[in-house]
């Protein structure tokens, strides 16, 4: 045991001076971050696919939340089709018939045939959840082949969430590229130009 009030003391204050050490080092810890802002990673995506199917192909999104490497984590999936059979198909040919934006997930049995994927911010996220919300929401919703078809429902979600979108009268296999091709160049012309080392 120590007995001398020297050694007392000294051992005091070293417990006190590791104490505060200890408490100055807890305080100083900077609060926990979510993974994507120290890595400055947008958390959510949306992808346009085209799925290969008959002539024209059919358009679709998915979308969702990505994980700390940047790839989705989850996938949702939104589309424009017509109500029904193909007999309905064939007469939305020619008149507007009803549609659908409830998911038929025998379209994820397609292949894709070509695919657009773009990170989102929070505020990008909540436009397209707002966009989809909303065409849910309309009763009188139709398909027609030419006037308003799949490439017009995944060119209101491309808009929603600040992209161009391409003419939408073109088959879907052609569209999707285009909607690539379109942003990917406006991304190169409004990058700033660094100078030469």
């Amino acid at each position: 045991m120590i007995r001398s009030p020297l050694a007392v003391s000294i051992v005091t204050t070293l417990i006190v001076v590791l104490a505060c050490s200890a408490s100055a080092e807890q305080n100083s810890t900077p609060a926990p971050t979510s993974t994507f802002r120290r890595q400055n990673i947008t958390p959510y995506y949306i992808e346009f696919r085209v799925a290969t199917i008959g002539t024209y192909g059919h358009s679709y999104v998915a979308y969702g939340r990505l994980n700390a490497q940047g790839q989705p984590a989850d996938h949702k999936y939104a589309d424009l089709h017509p109500r029904g059979n193909y007999a309905l198909m064939a007469i939305g040919h020619v008149l507007p018939v009803p549609a659908n934006t409830k998911w038929d997930p025998e379209v994820l049995a397609l292949k894709v045939a070509s695919s657009y994927r773009r990170k989102l911010t929070a505020a990008q996220y909540q436009k397209l959840l707002a966009a989809i919300r909303k065409s849910e929401a309309e009763k009188d919703r139709y398909w027609n082949a030419v006037t308003n078809n799949c490439n017009h429902y995944v060119g209101e979600l491309a808009r929603a969430v600040g992209l161009k979108t391409p003419s939408n009268f073109q088959v879907s296999y052609a569209f999707i590229p285009a909607l690539r091709d379109l942003n990917e160049s406006q991304a190169v012309k409004d990058r700033p130009i660094t100078a030469s080392p």
